[in-house]
């Protein structure tokens, strides 16, 4: 049963947390993070004790060490001067935020990938006959209403065992291919690593009328160090290209398909930010270990602020930071005052907008301006601001961008019994796009789709809570179940008349006796009192004053006469006589 005292407590409790509690709580988590600064600040006072990569995560936290790292350049050209790495190299550019000849020296890195098995796949709308040219030859085949080729196209192009790709010999990467057939036509390429059974289809899929001709080649790059591939450093470098607007896209199949394999260096991270796929954000975000940080290279500390570095606003992201928070020595700093971890966690989850003379810049948000990335702002028309944006891969836009159509992107929206076999993105005219293939969905349905629930891409409409327990067909998607309505007002709006009484009751406590004394007496408030609850007797130190406060006076005690108010004008004696009469009743 719920009492007037119940309720005053958790009316107090509420109101002590919305006014004290939740205030002190934001107010507590700036200092932590302005003691962070501080404690990272007192550790650099030497930028020339650090190592090479606690000075560049230095500069891009607090714009410091920016002599040193200079200094420990091959002629501004790559890093560090003794022996220079793709890796090194690419975070300095990073903390320079562009670095011309740097940026030469980088490119100058990449190799041609010898390590994934590309096909061209050719779709006629039906039974077709292509030519396909390269290399100054032309090759001829036929395609079958069944989309199977009938042979091969010269050394380049073989025929694969299914009959339905050409396989690209690795000697015939970066040649260029044509392709023309006498029906409408598709074509594409996929990839695959060695020894896998898994088989990407890249993004780009070209399509052309009877008699026109498409162009494909084969480009898939990595970045080197002593001419092996370097897969974290492939990374770091594809991602510091992209955010200086540099075609990237090639990199792509040789990170996408050696992730598997490079697993502690968290590989998730860099792809969701690189290719904006829901899967790898999935990905990232089933590593998370129910304490709110990641743990995969052996340094958790590390290893959240990458994670992070890839992650928005999300219920994800709060219980990392607030793992981070729990987690910093006395000093501020994480890791035992680690540099390094520190730097990175504050460039990553707490960053300052600083420019490349480390000075804090405005920011573009503040400025009312858009922070998207430098193709977006141009597909929308805009112009780029000098302003400063969070995240190293956009820039400060004065136009928001612009969503592509289903079509542009080369995607088709499935049915209500179609289900994607793809990617699923947003687009302007339809809310689930498909990147693939529209196929008819099976009898099965979802566990969340079991559960009474809805499966919708990105997030749940109105009316609708996410729930995590259930899974939905598309890993992109999630799982939004139906609100309960909520119950009727009226018990709220007696809980609040309740508690308005309760205080009411409180604060004219010793008033609201008196009335009630006067109630059970019989007699009603005299017209002429000067307020609602002036007391029937007149304030003095007598004995039947103090019964109405206390009631603690035993039943025998008799008043002495002195103590007996003076009657007042206009009332008989008998009535008073019996209003003393009662009084002494109550007493005992």
């Amino acid at each position: 049963m719920i009492t007037s005292l119940m309720i005053k407590k958790v009316l107090l409790l509420g109101v002590f947390f919305l006014m004290f509690v939740l205030p002190f709580v934001l107010a507590s988590n700036e200092t932590q993070i302005t003691k962070a600064y501080t404690c990272l600040e007192e550790k650099i006072d030497d930028c020339s004790s650090l190592s090479l990569k606690a000075q560049i995560f230095s500069m891009l936290a607090v714009g410091k060490c920016k002599s040193e790292i200079q200094d420990a350049s091959k002629n501004d050209e790559c890093w560090p001067k003794a022996e220079c790495n793709v890796m090194a190299t690419s975070q300095a550019i990073l903390a320079f935020r562009g670095y011309s000849k740097a940026e030469e020296w980088l490119l100058s890195q990449n190799s041609t990938t010898t390590d994934l098995t590309w096909y061209l796949q050719i779709e006629p709308e039906g039974a077709s006959a292509c030519t396909i040219s390269y290399s100054s030859s032309d090759y001829n085949i036929g395609i079958g209403e069944d989309k199977k080729i009938n042979s091969g196209a010269g050394n380049c192009l073989t025929l694969e065992s299914s009959g339905y790709w050409l396989e690209v010999d690795s000697s015939c990467y970066e040649k260029e291919i044509t392709i023309s057939c006498d029906e409408n036509f598709i074509t594409n390429l996929l990839f695959r690593k060695e020894g896998s059974s898994t088989i990407y289809v890249s993004d780009k899929t070209s399509s052309a009328s009877a008699g026109s001709t498409i162009t494909e080649k084969v480009n898939s790059f990595c970045f080197v160090n002593g001419g092996v591939c370097d897969y974290e450093g492939t990374l770091w470098a594809v991602l510091v290209l992209d955010s200086l607007d540099e075609e990237t896209d090639s990199y792509l199949p040789y990170l996408i398909t050696m992730a598997e394999d490079n697993p502690k260096v968290l590989p998730e991270s860099f792809l969701y930010i690189l290719t904006d796929y829901s899967d790898f954000k999935i990905d990232l975000l089933s590593k998370q270990t129910s304490n709110g940080y990641w743990h995969e290279s052996g340094d958790k500390f590390y290893d959240t602020a990458l994670a992070l570095l890839a992650l928005e606003k999300s219920s994800e992201r709060t219980k990392a930071e607030t793992w981070l928070l729990s987690s910093q020595d006395k000093e501020g700093c994480w890791n035992s005052g680690n540099v390094l971890d520190t730097a990175f966690i504050l460039y990553s989850v707490w960053p300052k907008s600083l420019g490349g003379d480390g000075e804090i810049e405005a920011d573009c948000e503040d400025m009312h301006y858009y922070c998207i990335s430098s193709a977006a702002c141009l597909d929308a028309g805009g112009a780029e601001k000098d302003y400063a944006c969070s995240s190293f891969t956009d820039v400060c836009c004065d136009t928001p961008a612009v969503m592509k159509t289903c079509k542009e992107m080369s995607g088709e929206e499935c049915d209500s019994d179609e289900k994607c076999i793809g990617i699923v993105q947003e687009a302007s005219d339809a809310l689930k796009c498909c990147l693939g293939s529209c196929e008819k969905k099976t009898v099965e349905v979802s566990d969340c789709e079991d559960n009474e629930g809805v499966c919708e891409a990105f997030e749940c409409g109105e009316g609708y809570v996410e729930n995590s327990n259930y899974d939905c067909e598309y890993s992109g998607d999630v799982c939004c179940i139906k609100q309960e309505k909520k119950k009727s007002g009226i018990f709220l709006w007696i809980l609040i008349i309740l508690i308005a009484l309760v205080v009411l009751g409180i604060i004219f406590r010793n008033k609201l006796r008196e009335f009630w004394l006067r109630l059970k007496s019989g007699k009603s408030k005299p017209k002429e009192s000067p307020g609602p609850f002036s007391p029937r007797f007149p304030p003095s130190s007598s004995a039947p004053h103090r019964i109405m406060q206390r009631q603690i006076l035993p039943p025998a005690h008799h008043y002495p006469a002195s103590h007996i108010p003076a009657r007042k004008p206009g009332k008989s004696s008998g009535e008073f006589d019996e209003v003393l009469k009662k009084l002494k009743d109550m007493s005992r």
